[in-house]
């Protein structure tokens, strides 16, 4: 859980890290942080624990772990994005932000698993048995992702009451 709960918090940073990357890499103005701000990283906050309480209670642990990585990981992260874009107002196609975005979970994810290894190999803590939990991990990031990506990119670009 602990491990969890750090990548919660890394979640919530890189909200902050994308807020900044974002207008760089697509040469905008860098925007304030402002309320809707806050409320992102309350929506970040809720969503990544709700996706470890539902894991935590499905009694077979592979699926638990699947739906971590594909709510808690792939969903998740894609959120995150979605919600800078939304937030700081980023004028790009829904093209732009899907590749972007898209490319940039997979990364993450895949920085996940080369930390879960290097914990595992340097500090016998134990992640995964199998080199296929670390190919269903990112199988399931993947699937997290492109739910997310389908879910969010419509909204790229329009104004809504909600954000």
């Amino acid at each position: 859980m602990p491990y969890l709960l750090l990548i919660t918090f890394a979640m919530c940073v890189a909200y902050g890290v994308l807020w900044f990357l974002f207008p760089i890499f697509f040469r905008t103005k860098i925007q304030s942080f402002s309320v809707r701000s806050f409320y992102s990283l309350i929506y970040i906050v809720v969503i990544s624990l709700a996706a470890y309480a539902i894991s935590a209670m499905i009694s077979d642990p592979n699926l638990g772990n699947r739906i971590v990585h594909a709510f808690g990981g792939g969903f998740l992260a894609f959120f995150v994005c979605y919600r800078v874009a939304k937030d700081s107002k980023l004028p790009i196609t829904r093209f732009q932000f899907f590749l972007f975005s898209f490319l940039l979970v997979m990364a993450l994810g895949i920085a996940n698993e080369m930390l879960e290894f290097y914990f595992q190999t340097f500090f016998q803590a134990t992640f995964s048995t199998t080199v296929t939990d670390t190919w269903l991990d990112l199988l399931s990031n993947l699937i997290g992702a492109l739910i997310a990506g389908v879910v969010t990119t419509p909204f790229i670009g329009r104004e809504s009451k909600l954000g």
